[in-house]
């Protein structure tokens, strides 16, 4: 049975960062520009799969970095 990252104890999980690094460290070695800054960020394999697979299905760069993703938070309301 797979579970959710967030479910399973930290403790068991030593690479895990939670999310893009402005730097490669642990697991986070693919490097990805963000859509809106045009920021470089590194992200872990998972990560990187999962925005190229909906990149070659049509979409434009659909990666987002947090500080970006805020500011859209924000806009939108």
């Amino acid at each position: 049975m797979s579970r959710l990252r967030s479910s399973l104890d930290p403790e068991q999980q030593p690479d895990f960062l939670g999310g893009p690094t402005n730097y490669k460290i642990g697991p986070n070695q693919a490097k990805l520009r963000c859509g809106f800054c045009n920021g470089i960020y590194y992200v872990d394999e998972a990560t990187f799969q999962q925005v190229m697979s909906a990149m070659e299905k049509g979409g434009n760069n659909l990666f987002c970095c947090d500080e970006c993703e805020v500011e859209q938070e924000e806009f939108s309301h």
